[in-house]
């Protein structure tokens, strides 16, 4: 097409001048929707919605379609957008169905103004493809933002999962005990080892007793950061003994070839308490 740029322009200006017009066709779509109720009274999230065609129709307008320029607003609009959702907590269903919303009253528009100009099929291909590549851009920023929000929040609840699982609980001044329960992989076995050395110190500990009666299965990871542990607790001068040693956990030591030498092995936790002077104090 001899003059494609031009027409690029026309068709960008049309849509920047009636882009209130293309969010209310966005808005008819979702009041059909019961899942958008939230966005029926909802200014700011009209506004995005009218802002995006604003920035394609004027960006394409002003500038070349694929000018750097562009493509980082659109970029920073997809950001927006999830942000928005984030804040209102719209499903991750939900929020995935505003940009096909979008692509649909755009598609309708391309169509027509291709028409208008009576452009040939190839011509209405480049256009439609390249408007389709900025949308796609949206697209991937707002799930980019999306997603990584709700791993970082995965992130933060296995954080507190963690250390809620390393529960050394205080029983008299300087002793402790340390309940372990269900199964230990090879990272919360790590972060066992890290956790317990750090809340031993900060309790200025001398004497902790490790109950292994809530453990599922032992693999060589745990076994060995287990061992690891105690030899440390017993280089700050922490004295340590194990309780809740069933039957098939040893043997699973045993099988390991791990051994827990000048460490006290108690059938239960109460034996282990009335091995202890400072149980009869309490």
């Amino acid at each position: 097409m001899e003059h494609r740029h031009e027409t690029f322009k026309k068709i960008g200006l049309d849509i920047a001048e009636h882009a209130r017009d293309l969010k209310n066709q966005v808005q008819e779509i979702q009041h059909a929707d019961d899942r958008f109720h939230f966005s029926r009274n909802d200014e700011y999230f009209l506004t995005l919605i009218d802002e995006l065609f604003q920035t394609m129709g004027r960006g394409i307008t002003d500038d070349h379609p694929e000018s750097p320029e562009l493509k980082e607003n659109i970029r920073s609009w997809g950001e927006k957008a999830a942000d928005y959702c984030l804040k209102k907590e719209i499903s991750l269903g939900t929020a995935l169905t505003i940009i096909p919303q979008i692509r649909e009253v755009l598609t309708n528009t391309i169509e027509r103004e291709c028409l208008e100009f009576e452009l040939s099929l190839h011509d209405s291909f480049v256009i439609y493809s390249t408007f389709e590549s900025l949308l796609d851009n949206a697209a991937h920023a707002f799930s980019h933002t999306f997603v990584n929000h709700h791993i970082e929040a995965l992130e933060r609840a296995k954080q507190e999962m963690q250390e809620i699982s390393v529960p050394v609980v205080p029983i008299t001044q300087g002793t402790a005990v340390l309940p372990l329960i269900g199964d230990m992989d090879d990272e919360r076995s790590e972060f066992l080892q890290e956790r317990t050395l750090e809340r031993a110190t900060e309790l200025e500990l001398s004497y902790l007793i490790i109950d292994l009666s809530g453990i599922n299965t032992i693999n060589t990871w745990f076994a060995q950061h287990l061992n690891q542990m105690i030899e440390a607790l017993q280089l700050l001068g922490i004295d340590t003994s194990i309780s809740g040693m069933r039957p098939e956990l040893s043997q699973t030591i045993v099988h390991l070839g791990i051994n827990f030498k000048h460490v006290a092995k108690y059938l239960t936790l109460e034996q282990a308490l009335q091995q202890h002077t400072a149980y009869f104090s309490l």
